[in-house]
């Protein structure tokens, strides 16, 4: 009967049969592997073992913040550079976009607060002076005697015309009263 023999070569592994080599094989070195030597433990006063020293934090910062990694282009490395180019542009189209909204809404809100200023003096000037909003509605077109031309009809003191009463008439104005407030009115000639 014949024994199987094995050797272990740190390189090849070797099968022998009866002395003779049936195969040779190479194999892969394994990486050389380092054991810390073992500290010795001294037990405690309870039995344990004592604790490992901490790590110095501050050092391992240290060693973090030395790797750094800046670029000197800011572009994808995968884009082609006509991808990268459109994609500024697109970039630059959409900031562009954005800027005419904001200016759009700036504008919008200036307007709303000018209208609202406007509002608001219309509103005090008819506070200090109701006749605003008569005098210019009516149009004297002429005086005879005591009489006088509205629009196609004639007016005479006392009568009232859109809510202003003629108060006198002179040689070439109507005085009209409003509200308590007097005002004036020239012919006006076409």
């Amino acid at each position: 009967m014949m024994k199987k023999l094995f050797f272990a070569v740190p390189f090849l592994s070797v099968t022998v049969l009866s002395g003779a080599v049936l195969q040779a094989q190479e194999a892969v070195p394994a990486a050389p592997v380092s054991v810390p030597a073992a500290a010795p433990q001294t037990v405690g006063q309870e039995g344990f073992a004592p604790q490992r020293e901490g790590v110095n934090e501050k050092q391992v910062k240290e060693e973090e913040n030395k790797i750094v990694y800046n670029p000197k282009v800011q572009r994808d490395p995968t884009l082609s550079p006509d991808d990268f180019l459109l994609l500024q542009y697109r970039k630059r189209q959409q900031l562009a976009a954005e800027e005419a909204e904001r200016q759009r809404k700036l504008a919008e809100e200036r307007r709303k607060r000018e209208e609202a200023e406007r509002a608001r003096q219309l509103e005090l000037a008819l506070i200090k002076d109701p006749t605003i909003a008569v005098r210019d509605k009516i149009r004297v077109s002429g005086i005879i005697g005591k009489e006088v031309f509205i629009g196609n009809k004639i007016y005479t003191i006392g009568k009232t015309i859109r809510g202003a009463k003629i108060v006198d008439v002179r040689n070439e104005e109507v005085v009209f009263l409003y509200k308590g407030h007097k005002f004036t009115k020239k012919v006006q000639l076409r």
